[in-house]
């Protein structure tokens, strides 16, 4: 009987734990059709991004960013809590975003594009 019982706790945990662990993806290696990485050492990596007209990305992570718009666009982000902010993109346009999980999809009437510097930690006490 313990047994059983401690199947089935496993089972459940592991039923929760699967959305945190889908929500926590990299987009790099979820969509490598859309991201290109750029440059990437020990503080950043720079990745050029493209979501085309009408395409969706699933939930997924990215770090402390700056972006850099090349191209307009109007993407509706779907958040973890359920919201769906816009975004809309100008070229030559600069956000600043913090650490976000979010699902994308372009709505806009072009391609989206534009690049990404997301920001590594840096290990305590480190040089700067």
């Amino acid at each position: 009987m313990q047994k059983s019982t401690f199947a089935a706790l496993a089972s459940a945990f592991a039923a929760l734990a699967l959305p945190a662990a889908a929500i926590a993806q990299d987009p790099l290696s979820m969509y490598p059709e859309n991201y290109r990485v750029l440059l990437e050492n020990d503080r950043v990596r720079v990745l050029d991004f493209r979501l085309a007209r009408g395409a969706r990305e699933q939930m997924h992570t990215h770090p402390a960013h700056l972006a850099v718009f090349l191209e307009e666009f109007t993407i509706r982000f779907t958040l973890p809590d359920g919201s769906h902010p816009l975004r809309e993109g100008r070229p030559h346009q600069v956000s600043w975003s913090d650490g976000v999980t979010h699902a994308s999809e372009n709505i806009g009437t072009s391609d989206a594009h534009g690049i990404l510097v997301e920001l590594k930690e840096l290990a305590c006490g480190a040089a700067q």
